[in-house]
């Protein structure tokens, strides 16, 4: 198993162990001082044997880690059974750490000339194996344990990771959706509007046609973003008028009330286009004098900006509910709004029979980064 797919660095499992040992080793002593009996102290029984034993714990991480692996990527048919492989792996690997701590304790205190190592000493590794194999199982459940707790951890956060990434996707893919809805619709009225100028006046169709294109290029160049600088935005919104001005050419008045500050601010792509498109359609077409519409982009406070659609038409006296819940263009805004920025902003129209319409659209002031 390679070092690096351990979930602790094995540096730090190493450096853990020696400091859990000595952590131990010093409770014996402070313990033996209480009573009054630290001549009783022995550093190779009271200090190195604990030392011995985590740092053996230690050097057999990454085996444990495997086994333990192994242990949870195998699914068993009952508890029993699971149970069952815990305690099988823990007996072999309690058995191959004695072997290892054994090795490491005895001969090094022979080579100190601390003990020296006869028959003796090895009846005692054998007398004690039985009590020292339970000792090391309930170390290895702990440390089984705390491996299960990380690796449910791990798992926790790729799912809570994949369920954004996967929410992100959502949301993308239905802001595409919603703003594909309204390209045709878009398309449909500039095209009805190049088919009744083409009767009677062929130099307005061709400029329609002419600006047509430079909103399909538009178009085209925010295929891949649902955020836009206002600036873009506006500039679209102002050549679609174009177009509108020439199908009624001086019957159709537009004012802009742009905020030059928050030209960087990103807005929705193609959010205002249907707030005009409605403004003409039900306010201005099926007047003989003129029309008023009134476009405005202003900072509310200092971290949202307003968007506002003005016309001087004959208004709707439906409810604000109903307006938002029929059609393409309303609904279609307040659904994008919704899932762009979840509560985070404000959709309101304004209007009554004979006193025009007024949508209203606040969002968050965001900036492009750079």
């Amino acid at each position: 198993m390679s070092l690096r797919k351990l979930p602790i660095p094995y540096i730090y499992v190493i450096l853990a162990s020696l400091a859990l040992g000595s952590l131990v080793g010093l409770r014996n002593y402070l313990y033996m001082m209480y009573y009054n009996e630290q001549d009783k102290f022995s550093w190779d029984r009271g200090w190195f044997i604990y030392v011995v034993n985590y740092l053996t714990w230690a050097l057999l991480f990454p085996l444990v880690h495997l086994a333990v692996s192994r242990i949870q990527s195998r699914p068993a048919q009952s508890n029993l059974m699971l149970v069952s492989r815990i305690i099988g792996t823990g007996i072999l690997l309690s058995l191959l750490h004695e072997l290892i701590s054994n090795m490491l304790f005895f001969p090094t205190l022979h080579l100190l000339g601390t003990r020296e190592m006869t028959i003796e000493t090895v009846r005692h590794m054998v007398g004690v194996l039985p009590a020292a194999v339970i000792t090391r199982l309930i170390e290895f459940g702990i440390i089984y344990a705390i491996l299960t707790a990380i690796e449910l951890r791990r798992k926790y956060r790729t799912k809570q990771l994949e369920l954004v990434q996967l929410e992100g996707q959502l949301s993308s893919a239905q802001l595409n959706a919603l703003r594909l809805q309204l390209q045709p619709h878009f398309l449909f009225n500039t095209l009805n509007t190049i088919s009744s100028l083409m009767e009677f006046d062929k130099k307005g169709a061709q400029k329609i046609v002419s600006q047509l294109g430079n909103l399909l290029r538009a178009l085209l160049d925010q295929d891949q973003r649902n955020l836009v600088p206002l600036r873009e935005e506006l500039e679209f919104i102002k050549s679609y008028l174009n177009i509108e001005q020439v199908r009624f050419q001086d019957r159709l008045r537009i004012d802009y009330h742009i905020d030059g500050s928050i030209l960087d601010a990103l807005a929705p792509s193609l959010i205002l286009q249907p707030l005009v498109e409605n403004a003409i359609k039900h306010g201005f077409s099926n007047r003989t004098d003129e029309g008023h519409i009134t476009t405005s982009c202003q900072k509310d406070g200092e971290h949202h900006i307003c968007l506002c659609v003005r016309d001087d038409g004959k208004g709707n006296p439906r409810s604000e509910e109903a307006l938002l819940k029929s059609g393409i263009g309303l609904k279609n805004i307040k659904d994008r709004l919704q899932l762009i920025y979840q509560d985070d902003y404000q959709f309101q129209v304004r209007t009554a029979a004979g006193e025009g319409f007024e949508a209203i659209i606040r969002i968050p002031y965001q900036r492009q980064q750079a």
